[in-house]
C-alpha cells in the first residue's frame, strides 16, 4: 500500500461520522471554489458575459449608419470599400444636394447650428464677444446697404495705404512734386492694416539663439487672402490635418492647366477693374495688357518651394538692408527698398520699437537680392499695379453682390462646384472664421463633453502605449533609436475638445475686447478686426518664447471636423467638432475604436512619418535616428510607395505613392494601433448593435473604420481634381483598401483567402 493511501486511511480511521462528512464537504467546497475560480478567469460557464444588444439612441444611430451603407451584393474580400460604402450615396442624399462625405455632412450640421446662434436674439447673459459676432453677421447679411455703399470702403483703404483710387498708371507712380511712389511704405501699411503678403512675407518665430520672438522675413509663398473667402472651400475638410490655404496659383504647377487658368484669371481681373470704375472709358486691350504684366510679375515673385524646416539666418536690419543693396551701383537710387520707411510704418499705432540694430530672421536671403533687382528693373507703375491689385483682390469679395458673383464665376471656370453658397451661408462662414472662439463657446455651454473628453484622453493613452509596444517589439529598430522614439511618444502634448480658456469666459471676452462691429460698415468692421490681430502679433516681438507659448491661443477651430498633429511642438489636437457621430458614439466603444481610435492613431503616427521622424520633442529638425535604423525605415517606406503607386483611379489617373507616403503610413500604423488597443483592452466583448448581430465585434471594428471614409464624388472628374491639387492624401477608397490589405488581422476576421484582392500575399508594415 502506498504511503499516501495509508495516511488517508489514518486520517479517516479515528474520525466520527460527523467529522468525516465535514472533511468531505470541505474538500468538495475547495474543489468547487477552485473550478469557479478557473471559470471566472476564463469567462466561462456562469461567469460568461451575456450577449447584449444595445438599444440606446447612439447605438441605433450607429447601427443605422453602418447598415444603410453596406452593399451586400459585394464580397468583402473582393472590395471592402464597396462592401462597406456601396449604399452610402443613395442613403445620404439631401433633396438635390449630395454631401461629399461624413466630414462635409457633419460640418454642415455644425454650420446650421452656428447660423441659429448668430440669428438668435441677444440675451443679458451672452458674452459681449458673442453679441459682436451676431452684429457682424447682421452687417454681412445687410446686402442692401453693402450694395448701396458700393466700392467706397475699398477706395478709402487704398488711400490709407498710399495707393491711388484709380487703376495705376505712370501718373500715379511719379508725383508732380518730383517724388515717387514709396513701395516700402505702402507694403508696410498694407501689412499693418490688412496683413497681406505681397513682395515680402512677414511672420513671428522664436530665435533659438536668444529664445526671444523675432520677426521673420521670407519670400511670398502664397497669394491667399488674409480675409475669409468662403466661396470655394465650403465644408471641404475631408482630410485629417488638411489646413493648406487655397491659392489659385498652385494650379500653375500643372502644365496642362496653365493656359486655361491664366485666361480665367485675366478675364476676372479685367472685369473687376471695369466694374470698379463704371464711368471710366477704358481701352480693353490696354487694360488686358496691364493685367498680363501684373499676373506675370505675381508668378515671377511667387516662391512656393520655401523649406520652412531650414533654420533661418540672423541679420541686423541694417545689415540686411546693405545685403539687399549690394548689387546696386547707385546707393541713392530711388528704387532701392526704403527699409527705414518700412520699419516706421509697419510699427505704426503700436508700442513696438524696431530699429536698424534689431535682429530679424531671414529665409531664402537670395530672394531679397532678386527682389531688389526686380524693383530696379521694372517700371514703377507695374510694381504699383501689382500691389494695388493684390489689395483690391483681397477686399472686393466683401463688397457688392456683383463682385461676389464674379469671384464665384471665376472659381467655377477652374474647379467644378456642386452649388453656390447662399448669402446666409457666406455670412456664417465669414463670422465663424473671424470669431470662432466666441461662437464655439456657445456650443461649449450647450453640449457637455466632459465624459467624452475623458474617454478620448483614455483612448489616446492606450494608443500611445500600443505604439510604444509596437516600437519596442520591432526587430529592425535598434535600441538607441527606440529610446528616442519612446521619449518623443511620452512627451506628446494632447489637446481634446475645447480650449481651457472656455472655463473662464470673462478671459475669453477680454481676448476679443478689440472687436467693435459697426453694423452699417461691414468691410471696415472686418478690416478693424484684421488690424487688431496684426497688432497683437506685433506685441509678441521681443517676448520670451516661454511666455508666448503659455499665452498662445490654440489656432484650431474647436468646431472643426478634423484632427491634427503639429510636429513643431509634438502635439495632437482632437477638436470638439469631430467628437460626434460617426467618429465618436457615446457608450459604443467597438465603433469608437474603429472610427475615432484610428483617427487618433493616425495623428500620433505623424510624429514618426517620413517627415515627422526628423523632429525632436521641441520641434527642432535634427538627426535623431542611427544610420542603420534610418536605412531600414526607408526600405519599409519604399514598400508603401510601390504599393500605392499601383492604385489606378481611372485610365489616366493614379495615386502618387511618394507624395502620399506620410499620410498612407499614418493610415496603416494608426489602424494597427487602434486594433491592438481595442483587443488588448477587451473593448465591448459580447456587445452587439441592433440589426448587425450577424457580424462579430471584430468585423464591426473594420466596418466602422471603412464607414468613416464613405463618400460621394462631387463631380464626374472628382479624382482628377484631387490630382490637380497634388493632395498629399490618397482618395478615400484607396485609404480604406490600402490599409486593410496590409492588415493580417482584417484578413483573419473577414476570412479572406490568401491571394484574394483584400488579402494579397505581399503586405507592407512599419512596426
Amino acid at each position: 500500500m502506498h504511503l499516501f493511501d495509508r495516511k488517508l486511511q489514518d486520517l479517516f480511521r479515528e474520525r466520527t461520522v460527523l467529522e468525516k462528512w465535514i472533511i468531505f464537504f470541505a474538500c468538495l467546497l475547495t474543489c468547487t471554489f477552485f473550478v469557479l475560480a478557473i471559470m471566472r478567469v476564463r469567462g466561462d460557464g456562469i461567469f460568461a458575459e451575456k450577449n447584449v444588444t444595445c438599444v440606446s439612441d447612439e447605438c441605433l444611430v450607429a447601427a443605422s449608419s453602418i447598415m444603410k451603407s453596406i452593399n451586400l451584393d459585394v464580397n468583402p474580400c473582393d472590395n471592402f470599400y464597396e462592401f462597406a460604402c456601396g449604399k452610402w450615396q443613395q442613403n445620404h442624399q439631401e433633396q438635390s444636394e449630395i454631401p461629399t462625405n461624413w466630414f462635409v455632412e457633419k460640418s454642415k450640421n455644425i454650420t446650421k447650428e452656428v447660423t441659429k446662434i448668430l440669428e438668435t436674439d441677444d440675451s443679458p447673459n451672452d458674452l459681449r464677444s458673442v453679441r459682436e459676432a451676431r452684429r457682424l453677421y447682421r452687417s454681412c447679411m445687410d446686402i442692401r446697404t453693402i450694395n448701396s455703399v458700393e466700392y467706397e470702403p475699398v477706395f478709402v483703404f487704398l488711400e490709407k495705404v498710399g495707393l491711388p483710387r484709380k487703376f495705376p498708371d505712370f501718373t500715379t507712380a511719379t508725383y508732380l512734386n518730383g517724388t515717387s511712389f514709396n513701395v516700402a511704405r505702402t507694403l508696410a501699411l498694407i501689412q499693418r492694416y490688412l496683413g497681406v503678403d505681397i513682395l515680402l512675407q512677414l511672420g513671428v518665430d522664436v530665435n533659438p539663439n536668444t529664445n526671444l520672438t523675432s520677426l521673420t522675413i521670407s519670400p511670398v509663398s502664397s497669394y491667399s487672402s488674409p480675409l475669409p473667402e468662403p466661396l470655394y472651400d465650403y465644408h471641404n475638410q475631408e482630410k485629417f490635418g488638411y489646413r493648406r490655404p487655397f491659392d489659385i496659383h498652385r494650379f500653375f504647377d500643372a502644365e496642362e492647366f496653365k493656359e486655361r487658368i491664366a485666361r480665367a484669371k485675366l478675364e476676372y481681373m479685367v472685369k473687376v477693374i471695369i466694374t470698379l470704375f463704371p464711368s471710366e472709358l477704358f481701352n480693353p486691350t490696354l487694360v488686358l495688357q496691364n493685367c498680363v504684366k501684373v499676373l506675370a510679375l505675381e508668378i515671377k515673385l511667387l516662391n512656393n518651394n520655401i523649406d520652412y524646416e531650414i533654420k533661418p539666418e540672423e541679420f541686423r536690419t541694417g545689415d540686411l538692408m546693405k545685403y539687399m543693396y549690394s548689387n546696386s551701383s547707385d546707393p541713392l537710387d530711388d528704387k532701392l527698398f526704403d527699409w527705414q520707411s518700412f520699419i516706421d510704418h509697419f510699427t505704426t499705432e503700436s508700442n513696438v520699437q524696431w530699429t536698424m540694430d534689431d535682429v530679424v530672421l531671414v529665409r531664402e536671403k537670395e530672394y531679397l537680392l532678386e527682389l531688389q533687382w526686380v524693383l530696379i528693373d521694372t517700371p514703377l507703375e507695374d510694381i504699383q499695379r501689382l500691389i494695388w491689385w493684390r489689395v483690391v483682390e483681397s477686399l472686393v469679395l466683401h463688397t457688392t453682390s456683383i463682385m461676389v458673383d464674379m469671384k464665384s464665376s471665376y472659381f467655377e471656370s477652374i474647379i467644378q462646384f456642386e452649388r453656390r453658397l447662399t448669402r446666409q451661408e457666406f455670412c456664417t462662414s465669414v463670422t465663424k472664421s473671424l470669431l470662432k472662439f466666441p461662437i464655439a463657446y456657445e456650443f461649449y455651454t450647450r453640449n457637455d463633453l466632459k465624459d467624452t473628453i475623458a474617454k478620448v484622453f483614455e483612448m489616446v493613452s492606450q494608443l500611445q502605449e500600443e505604439l510604444k509596444n509596437m516600437i519596442s517589439e520591432s526587430d529592425w529598430t535598434d535600441d538607441e533609436t527606440k529610446e528616442t522614439m519612446l521619449s518623443k511618444l511620452d512627451a506628446l502634448r494632447i489637446g481634446v475638445g475645447y480650449p481651457k480658456i472656455f472655463e473662464t469666459p470673462y478671459l475669453l471676452d477680454q481676448k476679443y475686447s478689440y472687436v467693435n462691429i459697426m453694423v452699417f460698415e461691414y468691410l471696415q468692421s472686418i478690416l478693424n478686426i484684421k488690424t487688431a490681430e496684426v497688432g497683437q502679433i506685433l506685441e509678441q516681438l521681443g517676448q520670451p518664447a516661454a511666455k508666448i507659448s503659455a499665452e498662445k491661443q490654440i489656432l484650431t477651430d474647436p468646431l472643426e471636423v478634423n484632427a491634427f498633429y503639429n510636429r513643431m511642438d509634438n502635439s495632437i489636437n482632437i477638436p470638439a467638432g469631430i467628437l460626434q457621430t460617426p467618429f465618436f458614439y457615446k457608450g459604443n466603444d467597438v465603433v469608437n475604436y474603429g472610427a475615432i481610435g484610428t483617427v487618433i492613431g493616425h495623428e500620433i503616427t505623424h510624429g514618426f512619418d517620413i517627415e515627422g521622424k526628423n523632429y525632436d520633442i521641441h520641434g527642432h529638425k535634427v538627426p535623431q535616428w542611427t544610420p542603420d535604423s534610418e536605412r531600414q525605415y526607408l526600405l519599409r517606406a519604399l514598400c508603401f510607395v510601390d504599393q500605392y503607386d499601383k492604385f489606378k483611379l481611372s485610365l489616366y489617373t493614379q495615386v502618387n505613392g511618394t507624395r502620399t507616403l506620410g499620410e498612407n503610413m499614418a493610415d496603416n500604423v494608426g489602424l494597427k494601433q487602434s486594433w491592438k488597443a481595442y483587443k488588448s483592452n477587451k473593448i465591448g466583448q459580447r456587445f452587439h448593435l441592433p440589426g448587425l448581430t450577424k457580424y462579430t465585434n471584430d468585423q464591426l471594428f473594420f466596418l466602422s473604420y471603412a464607414n468613416l471614409w464613405c463618400r460621394v464624388p462631387t463631380t464626374k472628374n472628382d479624382e482628377q481634381i484631387q490630382g490637380i491639387l497634388q493632395d498629399e492624401h490618397s482618395p478615400s477608397l484607396v485609404r480604406v483598401i490600402g490599409s486593410l490589405r496590409n492588415s493580417p488581422d482584417f484578413a483573419k476576421v473577414w476570412n479572406c483567402p490568401a491571394g484574394s484582392p483584400m488579402n494579397p500575399t505581399q503586405k507592407c508594415t512599419m512596426w
